[in-house]
């Protein structure tokens, strides 16, 4: 205790206080653990929550590795012919190749690794919003404590997927183009565009959150009413977070047209499809349904408000109250964070219901107004020290719980899944030892799921069901007639529960007609039927 003493005593001397060095331990702390939770079961493949998403993700970074000039026309080789179905910019998927190239990482843990090297750049931004928001080192330190221990980060921060890449941008945008306002300064703005750029062609509904928090800032920065020199500034930094919508709208516009040439992609991925704009931003008798919310309100709860005895999932709305109370001028902030936090939902409604990762987009929004919030107590009646001890208690609290809540609802997922050797053995072997590459291999019973073609290392069809489709399809004939004669159906695999007594014979029918064998062989992921001109070799 002694040392203890003397220690914050010669930091109050030189001009570091003991309410810094407290906040400086405890995110320490916090990024420590963070890093250690977010590379446990390292080695794990691809098979946890939302696999589809991240192995698409993976796949394209795959064969990117394998060509070091693929960019614009990447592939995502899970449709058929023509291979190329690009969504977004793959800045994402571009470094993870480079990455893995340069360092001969394996590939998924490459992907990791990026992903979590853009989550931990997040601290750049959020630091420099709340700099910009007179927050002391201290608060500051607070809040990214909040950030950094939310399940919600700790698991999809480190997934094989564009969101912390996304977020890293979009913060970086906002950031920028805040600055650029309180400072009047065109560098700023320049700099804040070319995050704005990246961050709508990397993740355009991430993107679409944050313009609306950087627009708030800026209008909150005036003071409440504008000078005349505002206007300019004003107007210049709506200007430029509106124009980045026009490279948004010319590589969807790029993207609809290579799509429209593959078969599958052009009846179920077409942002022009009638379909797009519901699942999208979902309908108005979904936004109006209780059963609705009471959904995303488990997301909510389960990802970001941690669950205490007694308390459950307030302790994070009584925060924002409590730091209201304490500190009025801190409100607008709060309810600017808060919005940011709801505009996510509220705009795509279905996109945020359906799919768990993305609220990575808006989450941070509402951690960080309960940590502008913790600031206010942090702050409140300067002269007595319980408010402070108050702020650091319901941090230690809150994190300490994020850890717990991570560990309780995630880490099971991850020790679940096999080792590679375990994947290699039961799925990946078995299909190239029947299929060479360069031929193609079809997957029914899963949707448009990539795992399984990415784990096979083949290019194929994930047989997509949605959009009426039916099999075999005019979509199925069309894509199998644009194959080279060197890139024909090596095999198809049928998930079992498909294969019941009632169809088996009509599935063997097909297949022979495709030149398909009616004889299969069990595999990890369905049965097997090898082409004809195939024999399986072991």
């Amino acid at each position: 205790m002694q040392i203890m003493k003397r220690l914050l005593d010669t930091h109050a001397k030189s001009g570091i206080g003991s309410a810094t060095i407290v906040g400086l331990l405890i995110v320490s702390i916090v990024l420590v653990s963070a890093l250690w939770a977010m590379t446990r079961e390292w080695g794990k493949p691809l098979l946890d929550l939302h696999a589809f998403r991240q192995t698409q993700t993976a796949i394209s970074a795959y064969y990117m590795a394998e060509d070091s000039g693929m960019f614009f026309d990447y592939i995502t080789p899970v449709l058929g012919k023509p291979w190329s179905i690009p969504m977004e910019l793959p800045i994402y998927q571009w470094i993870v190749a480079r990455w893995h190239n340069f360092s001969g990482m394996g590939l998924d843990q490459s992907g990791k690794a990026i992903s979590i090297a853009f989550w931990f750049a997040c601290i750049w931004p959020v630091w420099r919003i709340l700099g910009s928001l007179r927050q002391t080192t201290a608060q500051r330190c607070i809040c990214l404590a909040l950030v950094y221990s939310a399940p919600l980060y700790l698991y999809w921060g480190r997934a094989f997927m564009i969101e912390s890449t996304g977020l890293f941008l979009s913060l970086g945008m906002v950031a920028c183009v805040y600055s650029a306002f309180q400072n009047r300064s065109w560098r700023w703005l320049s700099v804040g565009l070319a995050f704005g750029v990246g961050a709508a062609l990397c993740k355009v509904t991430t993107w679409a959150v944050s313009v609306g928090v950087a627009e708030l800032l800026v209008l909150f920065a005036t003071g409440g009413l504008p000078k005349r020199s505002d206007f300019r500034w004003i107007g210049l930094t709506s200007a430029a977070l509106i124009i980045l919508l026009v490279p948004a709208k010319l590589w969807l516009a790029y993207g609809d047209a290579i799509k429209s040439e593959n078969s599958f992609a052009r009846e179920i991925i077409l942002s022009t499809l009638p379909d797009q704009k519901s699942w999208n931003y979902g309908t108005w008798e979904q936004k109006l349904n209780l059963q609705t919310w009471q959904h995303i309100g488990h997301h909510i709860t389960d990802q970001i408000l941690v669950p205490l005895p007694l308390i459950g999932p307030f302790l994070i709305p009584i925060i924002l109250v409590l730091g209201a109370l304490a500190s009025p001028k801190r409100i607008p902030i709060i309810l600017i964070f808060i919005a940011g936090f709801a505009s996510g939902p509220l705009i795509f409604t279905n996109l945020y219901l359906e799919h768990n990762y993305y609220w990575c987009a808006n989450g941070i929004w509402l951690l960080i107004a309960a940590g502008v919030a913790l600031g206010g107590i942090h702050e409140y009646k300067p002269e007595t020290q319980w408010p402070r001890i108050t702020a650091v208690a319901f941090t230690v609290i809150i994190t300490f719980s994020g850890f717990k809540l991570w560990s309780v609802n995630y880490l099971p997922v991850l020790k679940s899944l096999p080792n590679p050797n375990q994947l290699a053995d039961a799925w990946t072997k078995p299909v190239q030892n029947i299929v060479p590459p360069g031929r193609t291999l079809m997957i029914l019973g899963y949707e448009w799921n990539s795992f399984a073609l990415y784990y096979a290392q083949r290019k194929g069809i994930a047989y997509p069901q949605c959009g009426g489709i039916k099999f075999p399809s005019p979509q199925l004939t069309e894509s199998l007639t644009k194959l080279g004669s060197g890139e024909k159906l090596g095999a198809v695999v049928i998930a079992e529960s498909l294969l019941t007594t009632e169809n088996q014979a009509d599935f063997v029918k097909i297949l022979q007609q495709l030149g398909i064998s009616g004889t299969g062989i069990r595999t990890s992921f369905g049965v097997l039927f090898p082409a004809d001109d195939l024999q399986p070799v072991y």
